[in-house]
């Protein structure tokens, strides 16, 4: 499909989905103002985008929140991250959405070269259906190693019982779910399972492809799989799981403790991990070293071409985005995701203020 008509089509089926649904969202709004006037809105809308399903219960707040404030509306297409940066790359949609930062071969695609601009942080959780078992789960890289790889089968095999002394762990198949390899979420689980010997040889062999369990699209799939087959587990955003009312186990961090996701935990990772100079290459927030760190968090972010398009279009989404770092803070902390540290968003705003839309900031060489 050409650029002009993917992005028609993308239009054409973003307002019958508006019509149709009255807002229900899997179209999102979102657009923010600058501290000056923001551009008015156009009374259609406004922008497109598409990507991670990881930060869509947060877009999605962010959005009606943001329209209620502007009248500015952004529809949204949660496909993941691969697709996404996919659909950016064809110019079908104004800006992409990734929980990772994006490859080489992607980058040259670009007109003017990418922008991102990191959103806030939230952790990757694994959730499991035993309705028979009371108390808390623990796992470490290599037991989760051994499950992702298909090497522990059933939830009473002896390397589960040693992390779960006293359990009852039922002899009940172990259902793997797990995501597609352009998914970031996958990518970044990845790092946290590298921590594993046994991974890490499969990763060098290329073994991690073979097709253990099953594969399902984005977050929402993955949440729904799981809770729907009792043995099953899988990785989500931490906000799904608490949306389908799914039991989170406790990871093992770099220090040795078994901790569960919460708010104290993020920060206490995106403290150690995440900076200014950090923010536009990192992968995944793994390997803090602090006691309390939560192991496994992510990053996700929003990726536009330098050039931006058309002086309106792109004058809506500096807005939104100045917004979102100005005001985002008090939803991604409700949601369960962790807003970004003030020096990373300083950052971020002085980029904001460098863009040309229109233009590519360094013009590229033949």
């Amino acid at each position: 499909m050409s650029a002009p008509r993917s992005r028609a089509w993308l239009r054409s089926l973003a307002i019958l989905w508006l019509g149709l649904l009255a807002g229900f969202a899997t179209g999102i709004e979102w657009v923010q103002a600058r501290p000056e006037a923001p551009p008015p809105p156009s009374g259609g809308i406004d922008l497109i985008g598409a990507g991670a399903t990881f930060p869509y219960p947060l877009y999605r707040r962010w959005f009606a929140e943001y329209r209620a404030e502007s009248g500015v509306r952004i529809n949204y297409f949660s496909v993941g991250s691969g697709e996404g940066i996919r659909i950016l790359l064809d110019e079908g949609a104004d800006f992409g959405a990734t929980d990772r930062p994006l490859r080489p071969e992607e980058r040259v695609r670009t007109r003017c070269g990418p922008v991102e601009f990191p959103t806030a942080v939230g952790a990757i959780v694994v959730v499991f259906n035993l309705p028979w078992m009371s108390g808390r789960l623990r796992l470490d890289a290599d037991v989760l190693a051994g499950i992702f790889l298909g090497d522990i089968r059933t939830w009473d095999a002896p390397p589960l019982r040693a992390l779960n002394p006293g359990a009852a762990l039922p002899p009940l198949p172990i259902h793997v779910v797990r995501r597609p390899r352009t998914s970031g979420t996958n990518e970044v689980f990845g790092e946290y399972l590298s921590g594993a010997a046994a991974w890490r040889r499969a990763t060098e062999r290329g073994g991690t492809d073979r097709p253990v369990g099953e594969q399902i699209e984005g977050n929402e799939g993955v949440a729904a799989e799981v809770r729907s087959i009792p043995g099953a587990i899988g990785f989500v955003e931490q906000a799904y799981a608490l949306e389908s009312h799914l039991d989170v186990a406790a990871l093992r961090n770099v220090a040795g403790r078994y901790v569960l996701p919460d708010s104290t935990g993020l920060a206490i990772t995106e403290r150690e991990l995440l900076s200014p100079e950090t923010a536009d290459t990192v992968h995944g927030l793994i390997g803090a070293r602090d006691p309390g760190a939560y192991p496994v968090v992510a990053m996700t972010r929003i990726v536009v071409d330098a050039a931006l398009g058309d002086a309106r279009r792109a004058a809506h989404l500096i807005a939104f985005v100045r917004w979102a770092l100005r005001d985002g803070a008090r939803s991604a902390a409700a949601l369960g995701y962790a807003p970004l540290p003030s020096s990373v968003t300083r950052h971020l705003n002085a980029r904001l203020d460098s863009l040309r839309p229109g233009t590519c900031p360094t013009p590229r060489t033949s």
